[in-house]
């Protein structure tokens, strides 16, 4: 299913510049390209892409720009360079994140085995298989699913070590840990999970052995330090606070109530990074949300869009698992009671922690790193037998029964399948399903630049040989053979296609020919969203007949977000 969806969605809006950066990582190792996230996933995606012959080309002007602009620029030079060949390598550099994607799901099938048993095991990996939103970032050129994995196997170790005290188990997850921090600036949400996943442990330990944990934490802390600096080779770390240019509010802030001598206890390229990204999302993205269109973060946001991302049988496993949890009234083993507890609480932290924190409402990817806990911690289900079983010391009364659990399992798979390879469109069919989805999410949640393959397929259907277009994505449509006219200049172009994002009323800039980008915005989107399209083009891009568009844009515009 993965390399099905690699294959038949274009270019997603951030691919391109994750892609350009880690090619041009290994070409000339300049860092500072794109450093609003760690380096690691850009440097893996791009090896298929180096051996096949990608060029990176020189950075010129790039170096002048913001930190915030450099892979902005970059990107279209890349692909300039690369013009005829970057599906291929695009599609080469997919394929190449996908055994990432098979190490969670491993991880996820020992952790759960651990924890519950092998039926167990093996349905949380297919819950984890059989997820659109895991299918949807699996197979990306991006640090979501991959740092999301990253997480996981830091998680996974932690728990271990808690469950039995190593010395070789602490250090495997202090390695881990230190992996996941150069995936993704998500991973500092690791500190306050771990030391929640201590909780249920330290208060099963006798005596007053409770305080070897926490102090394993922080130990952990102290040396998942030096590791990161001595990554970076030191580079910058030691140097006085007070000559960082900050740009960000946040960093500012932190910079002016530290001593002006504090010494840095990061390399200067993560901290620069940090605030960088900082920097691009203080002033809130646009987001949209069933048809309302706002700009920062409101807190029902992520609720409200899991409700309609995951699948409709996702919930009622959810559902029946909570309810299970809380029907059950047996004697649990300690350490299985304190291993659901524990991952129980990492959950709820990393969900608290992007909820309060973060600055974006632009898509469900963030919540990434919850997913997989959760799918070990709906899987208890098969963990509770109708009947006794010889050698189990414990039996839960069922709380649904084994038929119920298994047809929900395949009614996920069912949901899944029909929508395949377009996951990134998926919202489950009780709010209406792809085809409705535009009017309910937006962005990386459903329309995120994937839909030109699917447009080309559709024009090559129907004989069309060229349409005006509102593209959102930054590849040049005509990379995937697409024939168009960029909408700021099209005259009387019979057919006008528009992406979903641009339907919903959005802002943003756009591609208008090679090299070049244009802020593009819909004034009349909301008369033009009452109209029939002829044709509608893998959910996502909606294409309409020249008159009904005149039609829509004569109409009286109302005032604007």
């Amino acid at each position: 299913m993965l390399a099905y969806s690699a294959a038949g969605n274009s270019a997603t809006f951030d691919e391109p510049a994750h892609l350009a950066a880690g090619v041009e990582y290994w070409r000339r190792h300049d860092f500072s390209i794109y450093s609003l996230s760690p380096p690691l996933l850009r440097l893996w995606a791009a090896v298929p892409a180096v051996l096949a012959g990608a060029e990176a080309p020189p950075i010129t002007s790039e170096r002048s720009l913001h930190i915030v602009e450099r892979h902005l620029r970059y990107v279209d030079a890349f692909i300039a360079a690369n013009f005829s060949t970057f599906p291929h390598l695009l599609l080469l550099a997919r394929l190449g994140m996908i055994p990432i994607s098979c190490l969670a799901g491993w991880v996820i099938y020992r952790w759960a085995g651990e924890l519950y048993g092998r039926r167990s095991a093996v349905a949380a990996c297919a819950l984890y298989c059989l997820n659109p939103s895991i299918l949807a970032g699996a197979s990306l050129v991006t640090t979501d699913l991959g740092s999301a994995a990253a997480m996981l196997l830091a998680c996974w170790l932690w728990w271990r070590f808690c469950r039995g005290p190593s010395w070789r188990r602490w250090a495997l997850a202090c390695g881990a840990v230190a992996l996941a921090h150069l995936c993704k600036f998500t991973a500092v949400l690791l500190w306050p999970m771990m030391l929640a996943m201590v909780i249920p442990f330290a208060l099963l330990r006798p005596g007053r052995q409770w305080w070897k944990l926490p102090a394993a934490w922080v130990a952990l802390g102290a040396t998942t330090l030096v590791l990161l600096n001595g990554i970076y080779g030191f580079r910058g770390t030691g140097r006085r606070m007070e000559s960082f240019a900050f740009d960000s509010d946040y960093m500012r802030g932190i910079q002016r109530k530290l001593p002006a001598a504090f010494p840095s206890p990061l390399p200067s390229l993560l901290l620069e990074g940090f605030d960088a990204q900082k920097r691009d999302t203080q002033d809130g993205y646009p987001a949209f949300l069933f048809g309302d269109i706002y700009r920062g973060t409101r807190w029902y946001y992520y609720p409200a869009a899991l409700l309609c991302k995951l699948p409709l049988a996702m919930l009622l496993l959810l559902a029946a698992a909570v309810a299970s949890a809380l029907a059950w009234r047996g004697a649990a083993a300690p350490a299985r009671l304190g291993g659901e507890w524990s991952i129980f609480l990492a959950v709820v932290v990393f969900a608290a922690g992007v909820m309060i924190f973060g600055d974006l409402n632009i898509g469900t990817r963030y919540l990434l790193p919850m997913f997989p806990p959760g799918f070990i911690l709906i899987s208890r289900l098969w963990s509770i037998d109708p009947v006794p079983v010889k050698k189990q010391p414990v039996q839960e009364p069922r709380s649904v029964t084994p038929y119920l659990r298994d047809a929900l399992l395949a009614l996920l798979a069912v949901e899944t399948l029909l929508v395949c390879p377009r996951f990134l469109s998926f919202v489950n069919f009780a709010v209406g399903g792809p085809s409705n989805g535009w009017r309910l999410l937006s962005d990386s949640d459903f329309d995120w630049g994937q839909g030109l393959i699917d447009l080309r397929n559709w024009m090559r259907d129907h004989q069309i040989h060229s349409v005006a277009l509102a593209y959102f994505g930054v590849v040049d449509p005509t990379v995937y053979g697409v024939r168009y006219t960029p909408i700021i200049y099209a005259a009387d172009s019979q057919y006008i296609a528009f992406s979903s994002y641009f339907l919903d009323g959005l802002t943003n800039r756009a591609v208008i020919g090679r090299n070049r980008q244009a802020i593009v915005h819909v004034p009349f989107a909301k008369a033009l969203q009452a109209k029939s399209p002829i044709g509608v083009a893998g959910y996502t891009i909606f294409i309409y007949s020249l008159d009904e568009v005149r039609a829509a844009s004569l109409e009286p515009v109302g005032p604007g977000p």
